[in-house]
C-alpha cells in the first residue's frame, strides 16, 4: 500500500494564489439582489478577495462584485473588474466594532474598460469585446 503524500508548508504555498494587499472600494451584492453594498478590499488574488464591510453574508452565498483596479493611466483608472463567485466565510471583526470580513472565491471575472459616460467595453476571453450600457 502506498503511503499518503506528505504536505509541507512549501507544497501548500504552491497551491495558494498570490495575494496582493490592495485596499480599494468594492461594491458587492448577493446574486439576485438589486441593491449594491460597499466595502473595502483587504487583499485580492486571482482566485478570491477579502472584503471588510458593515454587512455579513452567509457561506455559500452567490455573490457579484465590482471594483476599480488602483492602477492609473493618464489620471484615469485603467479598468473596473466585475466578478462572480461565492462566499467562503464571513466573520465578525473586533476592531472596528460592527464590521465583518467576507472571504469570497472568484469563479468568473471580466475587465470593464471605461469608454466614456455612455458605456464600457467588456473584455471577455470567451466572447471578445462587447459594449455594455451600465
Amino acid at each position: 500500500m502506498d503511503p499518503e503524500p506528505v504536505l509541507s508548508a512549501a507544497n501548500t504555498e504552491i497551491s495558494r494564489a498570490r495575494r496582493y494587499e490592495i485596499g480599494t472600494v468594492i461594491r458587492y451584492r448577493a446574486r439576485g439582489e438589486r441593491e449594491w453594498h460597499e466595502g473595502l478590499t483587504e487583499n485580492i488574488s486571482i482566485s478570491g478577495v477579502l472584503i471588510r464591510s458593515e454587512r455579513s453574508l452567509d457561506p455559500k452565498t452567490a455573490i457579484e462584485m465590482r471594483f476599480f483596479l488602483p492602477v492609473e493611466l493618464d489620471g484615469e483608472y485603467a479598468a473596473e473588474v466585475f466578478c462572480r463567485g461565492f462566499v467562503i466565510r464571513s466573520s465578525k471583526c473586533r476592531i472596528p466594532v460592527g464590521t465583518f470580513t467576507i472571504a469570497a472565491k472568484i469563479m468568473h471575472s471580466r475587465f470593464l474598460r471605461q469608454m466614456g459616460s455612455r458605456g464600457y467595453v467588456a473584455k471577455d476571453s470567451m466572447n471578445g469585446n462587447r459594449r455594455l450600457a451600465l
